[in-house]
């Protein structure tokens, strides 16, 4: 897949393209069935599959419910989904207040006709462009119908009645429900981030952690204790194979309120230290709520319970992602 930066980028031409829109963030399972669409079409008419995207995404211009770690998957992340795909283009488009302002006719035939040559443009039942998302898809029909280009509309995939989008994607992961956040993005959620020195408390309860320190913008699930695989990046070298750990996000109320952490405990830890190392956690379910205990005899017997959860949890799962 070729990434291009803006529509001025070099190297980007004016060539007959099947093309879907959206800041496709966690390409979910909505997202999936869009690109399998885009890439059949393609095939069908013997032209390029390609992608427009954003960046910064509008859910971190917007900031999505308040949250400013929104992003379900970062840049490198969402690209390395995109690969699966047979996309062969994403032209990457600031998202900006110039952009905003763009009507919906002067994106579909500037940009979408005039600069890429579009000749299909797939969009789900809820889609919309142009200025204050002036532009739902009868109108794009419209648009395309004046301009010269088929619009392909796919009805939304429903959960219990709920159309998967990103935004509820998000809502699961603060509320804490990674399984139904899993079930929407088609595998489980992940989150990677440099090692940081912690407190070392729980080394001396038994149970030594790793923190976790994500990249800002990253969304990191509710405070609670979760069931995660876990997996050390080196740079450079061969990837680590996914460990069962489990994770506690939030304070430490039995052991002193540090702020809020990430801290992994890897069932199976390597013997060296994990210091600046990058460590990338697959969330595989939530054990249970944090809370305070009434002695850290207490908490050592309830993260020995914690443990049993997560190897249950972690036995039997594909994890070739």
């Amino acid at each position: 897949m070729i990434i291009y930066d803006g529509l001025n980028a070099p190297g980007l031409k004016r060539l007959p393209r099947v093309l879907a829109v959206g800041a496709f963030d966690g390409v979910h399972r909505g997202h999936q069935r869009l690109l399998s669409h885009v890439c059949r079409m393609a095939a069908e008419y013997g032209v390029e599959a390609a992608i427009m995207t954003f960046e910064p995404i509008p859910a971190q211009v917007f900031r999505d419910q308040g949250h400013e770690n929104t992003r379900l998957s970062t840049k490198d992340e969402r690209n390395k989904e995109l690969v699966k795909y047979c996309v062969g283009s994403a032209v990457v488009v600031r998202f900006d207040e110039a952009f905003r302002r763009t009507s919906a006719y002067e994106f579909a035939r500037d940009i979408l006709v005039q600069r890429l040559g579009v000749v299909a443009l797939v969009a789900s039942k809820t889609h919309s462009f142009g200025r204050d998302a002036e532009a739902d898809v009868q109108r794009i029909t419209e648009l395309g119908m004046d301009l010269g280009f088929e619009v392909h509309v796919l009805p939304p995939i429903l959960v219990d009645g709920r159309r998967i989008n990103s935004t509820d994607v998000r809502r699961l992961l603060w509320a804490g429900d990674v399984a139904a956040a899993s079930d929407w993005l088609g595998r489980p959620y992940d989150l990677a981030g440099k090692v940081v020195p912690g407190r070392h408390i729980g080394r001396t309860i038994g149970f030594p952690t790793a923190n976790l320190r994500p990249v800002p913008e990253k969304l990191v699930p509710g405070d609670g204790v979760y069931a995660c695989a876990a997996r050390i990046e080196p740079a450079g070298a061969a990837q680590t194979e996914w460990a069962p750990a489990a994770v506690s996000i939030g304070n430490t109320p039995t052991v002193g309120d540090g702020g809020r952490t990430i801290e992994a405990h890897l069932i199976h830890p390597p013997s060296r230290d994990l210091t600046g190392e990058t460590m990338r956690l697959l969330f595989l379910a939530r054990v249970r709520d944090n809370h305070k205990f009434d002695s850290v005899d207490a908490l050592t017997r309830q993260i020995e319970r914690d443990v049993r959860v997560t190897r249950r949890e972690f036995d039997g799962r594909d994890l070739s992602l």
